[in-house]
């Protein structure tokens, strides 16, 4: 991790409502996947049904409305469903009521699916200081996340099965993925048996903070 992260990560970990890596009692951790729904989500799904795992999910809006059935089945199964941005802008490059609107627009299509609570990443996690306040007086969570799977550029499962071992991951830690990649469901029986065999518990993001 270099520098410029770290200081970035620090500032996160001080800000209200801005969450990133939770607490390290009850060994529990929090498998994210960012940029869904898509055509491969049902075969997702069924294999988090075969790990017995939950996750939390951060959806486009665009999406939801074009497969408003898997929003309907990530809720079925028991995850967390959270919004990710109706068409995956970046937040910092928005006006407060571009940003807004976008808000909108994706809790209309996942129907509100918050766990009780609105949660959202950013895109790219790119957020600046008017975005970060534009959705905390909205009532807004903002979620980022302690480990990155780089799955986004590493397409080799076994290479992001080290990444999101237990050398690299611990309790409290947030793991970012991506839905729509073969490499990704590839990897994750083997990340998901790793992190078991260290004693940690795969839960939502709503579950890991919560008090």
């Amino acid at each position: 991790m270099n520098v410029r992260a770290l200081v970035k990560n620090a500032v996160f970990d001080r800000i209200p409502g801005v969450l990133r890596k939770g607490p390290a009692i009850g060994k529990r951790v929090a498998l994210t996947f960012d940029d869904g729904p898509d055509p491969m989500t049902p075969q997702l799904l069924e294999l988090l049904d075969d790990l017995g795992v939950p996750a939390t999910f951060f959806v486009c809006g665009n999406r939801a409305v074009e497969h408003p059935q898997l929003i309907r089945e990530y809720v079925r199964r028991g995850h967390q469903v959270a919004n990710h941005g109706f068409d995956h802008q970046r937040f910092s490059k928005l006006s407060r009521r571009a940003l807004l609107e976008q808000m909108d627009q994706t809790e209309r299509a996942i129907g509100g699916q918050v766990s009780g609570q609105a949660w959202v990443r950013p895109p790219h996690g790119s957020i600046d200081p008017l975005s970060m306040l534009t959705l905390r007086s909205a009532g807004y969570i903002i979620a980022m996340w302690s480990v990155d799977s780089m799955d986004h550029s590493e397409h080799d499962p076994a290479k992001l099965a080290e990444t999101c071992g237990p050398a690299n991951v611990g309790a409290g830690d947030v793991v970012l993925f991506h839905e729509g990649q073969t490499w990704t469901m590839e990897a994750l029986p083997r990340i998901v048996a790793a992190l078991h065999a260290s004693g940690l518990e795969c839960v939502t993001m709503h579950d890991l903070f919560a008090k």
